[in-house]
């Protein structure tokens, strides 16, 4: 691209395009543009997906750009890049709706690649040094060559120290676009702290998109929870992961399969559709899950707690899940599993002793807590608040008895503690819809859960408390349109997939010889039926020579000669008018020279311009002439 347009300037032939043309171009800029953003949206799928976006506009609009650059005229009238603007015809003269793409296009450049650069300062350092070399050759030549370093020094200090402040309200903002997208619920999961909605007011709202897909070979193995990342210490609405001590995973040869742990005798087989964010995210993994084939990814972490956290180039994966129930490849239990905030003590006795579990077996304890919360607790959308004068955890389990899962699996994990049982907070999805269109499990962002996991027969297993009915409550919330997206939803995997394998497949080396008939047809769709016609450099600037006519009247300025010569200051026959007039700086008043001499600019400009003055400038020159000759003309 950058060869094609600077190429402008070493070749002499420029082409006549008509405004058809350049509307015809604008049009193919706007197939391309909705194209890029259809594609990105079926294929991506995420909020990241703005950056591809802005970081491909330039190849977007380039047609447009190296039509310009080639053109006889050099501009592009702005009304042929609007559908619904009128026609534009080559009899249409006026200058006023024309404009030169050049600097919008290496602005829109800039910005672009500002979208792709990696996370550190050698961009920066890059984007100030072009600067400073092409401001070098601009510089004002009245000024030594120091005291232009020392501003363009004074200016890249600047720059940085507001970009590094731009970056980070681009972080603070894409946090907060996150955040308010997910609805708090179903979000982006950190792995290093969850923040729960326990204690906020009003209704909790749940998105019913389609955010991953599971094919399981039991079909009857619904519901299932899948796993994305587990806490173990909580406070203030808070759960975090302790030192969960992040160690890579190494692949098999083949570079897809990934062990977790070691093979049992006996195992199922789970595949997961699912999307990252950039390149990056936690998988959502079956208890007891051992090994992880057919996955695409370049760096692979696990955390003492289960959690597993992936890095790659693609966004879309497909993996698939070996696991046994009865394994557990989660870090044996530690003394921050046993661990209950002060604040939230009080509530935990007071329950407990409603109970009466003390001193009872774990399964005894499990079945107690379980029936505890299906018999006298409701799930609920509704967020209650708290009590001021106790927590959101206390208010739930002494007052309201009314919530949403993390209620229930937080007051669970730290009611076990105190028995003494270890446990932990985790939170995933429950897999429970099966979708006959498709033919495998949806999941949606509103099946978001929260469960316990509880260290029994020395493996960790999930408990979970949260009323059985909760999904249908969720349900009975979605809209009776929501079959709409869902389809949408499906052709844009089904698409999705297609690519996923036309990528990986050697089709995508030779898909572009596919791609030429259509191209073909583009471009003939471009060439208009008369052909368009070359022009040399050379032919140009001669006609804009021709543009001088020398019969053009003599100016309005030889009318204030006349006037001074009748003075009796009289100009010399080889004496230009700018030496005159410096001559006559000792007889005439420093206001009247100054006037002069912006006129006699106007003068030159009005003769030898091969651009003539229109109508316009010309009556404002006449006004100025005869003005000065009013206001000077007469002896005083």
């Amino acid at each position: 691209m950058a060869v094609i347009l600077e190429g402008s300037r070493f070749i002499n032939s420029r082409w006549d395009f008509s405004s058809d043309d350049f509307r015809r171009l604008a049009n193919l800029c706007l197939m391309l543009l909705i194209s890029l953003l259809v594609y990105l949206l079926i294929t991506q799928r995420s909020l990241y997906l703005i950056y591809s976006f802005l970081e491909l506009l330039p190849f977007v609009f380039f047609p447009l750009i190296a039509v310009q650059v080639y053109s006889v005229k050099e501009t592009i009238d702005i009304r042929t890049l609007f559908l619904k603007i009128k026609n534009v015809t080559t009899k249409e003269k006026s200058t006023k709706f024309t404009i030169n793409l050049t600097y919008p296009y290496f602005a829109l450049c800039i910005f672009s690649a500002g979208n792709a650069n990696t996370q550190d300062i050698s961009f920066y350092i890059g984007m100030f040094l072009l600067s400073s070399v092409a401001f070098w050759f601009l510089r004002s030549k009245r000024f030594p060559p120091t005291v232009w370093l020392c501003l363009i020094l004074l200016a890249g200090i600047i720059g940085f120290i507001g970009q590094i402040g731009v970056a980070q309200l681009q972080v603070k903002l894409e946090e907060s676009v996150v955040a308010w997208l997910s609805n708090g619920v179903g979000q982006e999961i950190d792995a290093f702290k969850k923040q729960t909605s326990m204690g906020e007011l009003g209704t909790l709202k749940q998105s019913n998109d389609i955010i991953f897909r599971v094919n399981a070979e039991n079909q009857k193995s619904s519901p299932l929870l899948l796993r994305e990342a587990t806490y173990n210490k909580y406070k203030s609405s808070f759960w975090v992961a302790s030192k969960p001590q992040f160690i890579p995973v190494q692949p098999q040869s083949n570079g897809k399969t990934w062990t977790l742990g070691d093979q049992p005798a006996n195992s199922s087989i789970l595949t997961v559709s699912a999307t990252l964010n950039r390149g990056k995210g936690l998988l959502r993994l079956v208890d007891g899950t051992f090994q992880i084939d057919e996955l695409q990814v370049s760096q692979m972490e696990k955390s003492k707690y289960g959690t597993v956290k992936v890095d790659g180039k693609v966004n879309d994966i497909v993996y698939q899940l070996k696991f046994n129930n009865n394994l557990s490849v989660d870090s044996a239990p530690t003394e921050d599993d046993l661990q209950i905030p002060p604040k939230e003590q009080i509530a935990i006795n007071q329950t407990i002793s409603n109970l009466d579990i003390q001193n009872k077996s774990p399964q005894e304890i499990l079945k107690r807590v379980n029936s505890f919360f299906q018999n006298n607790f409701r799930y609920s959308l509704k967020l209650a608040g708290k009590d001021n004068s106790s927590t959101a955890l206390s208010t739930f389990l002494l007052q309201n008895r009314s919530g949403h899962c993390e209620y229930f699996a937080t007051a669970t994990t730290l009611i076990l503690r105190a028995v003494g049982i270890p446990t932990r907070y985790a939170v995933g999805y429950s897999v429970h819809e099966f979708s006959n269109l498709e033919k495998q499990y949806i999941v949606r962002s509103r099946h978001a859960h929260a469960w316990t996991m509880v260290y029994l027969d020395n493996r960790w297993q999930a408990f979970d408390t949260t009323p059985a009915d909760w999904t249908g409550i969720e349900d009975a919330t979605a809209s009776k349109w929501s079959f709409i997206s869902d389809l949408w939803s499906f052709l844009g995997f089904r698409l999705s997939s297609w690519l996923g394998n036309v990528r990986g497949s050697n089709l995508l080396k030779y898909g572009w010889w596919l791609m030429l008939p259509f191209i073909l047809i583009l471009m003939r769709r471009l060439v208009p039926q008369k052909g368009v016609r070359r022009v040399s450099t050379k032919q140009i600037l001669l006609k804009q020579s021709n543009n001088f006519d020398p019969t053009r009247k003599n100016s309005e300025f030889y009318s204030i000669e006349k006037a001074l010569n009748e003075l009796g200051f009289i100009r010399n026959p080889s004496e230009s008018l700018k030496n005159w007039i410096q001559r006559l700086k000792e007889e005439l008043s420093p206001s009247q020279v100054d006037d002069l001499t912006s006129l006699i600019e106007l003068h030159y400009r009005d003769r030898f311009d091969p651009v003539a003055m229109n109508e316009t400038e010309q009556a404002k020159f006449k006004s100025a002439i005869q003005s000065w000759l009013d206001k000077y003309s007469n002896p005083q």
